[in-house]
């Protein structure tokens, strides 16, 4: 990769993307149906449907898998900011790649090719 004005450019426009990504979290949403377990409801019959849906926020945290209840009216919120995350995920690779690409294309310090032998300070002077 030539280290061009375009290609600083480009990179450029991935900070500012970065800029514009709103709240970002982990995890995924989880779409459920349970069984009250009344033997009195219409759930428990057989054939009978379940209640729901619920939803469900899931992520790790410290190892573990935590799962915290939302509601409907916020579940369009919640995944907007997974989506976001992985917006801001495809970004960070993006820049990683260009970084990468840039530092292989940068000529060696020593024209000549070879490395400046040092002497070890362990084996004397």
């Amino acid at each position: 990769m030539k280290t061009t004005s375009t290609g600083i450019a480009a990179y450029d426009r991935l900070k500012a993307r970065l800029e514009r990504v709103g709240l970002v979290i982990p995890g995924t949403i989880r779409k459920t149906f349970l069984y009250c377990g009344k033997s009195t409801c219409a759930c428990a019959t057989k054939g009978g449907v379940a209640h729901g849906p619920y939803y469900l926020w899931n992520r790790k945290m410290r190892g573990k898998l935590t799962s915290k209840s939302i509601s409907k009216t916020k579940l369009s919120l919640y995944k907007g900011w997974i989506a976001n995350r992985k917006e801001l995920e495809g970004i960070v690779v993006k820049m990683l790649d260009f970084g990468a690409q840039f530092a292989t294309s940068l000529p060696p310090e020593n024209p000549s090719g070879n490395s400046i032998r040092r002497r070890s300070a362990k084996r004397g002077k």
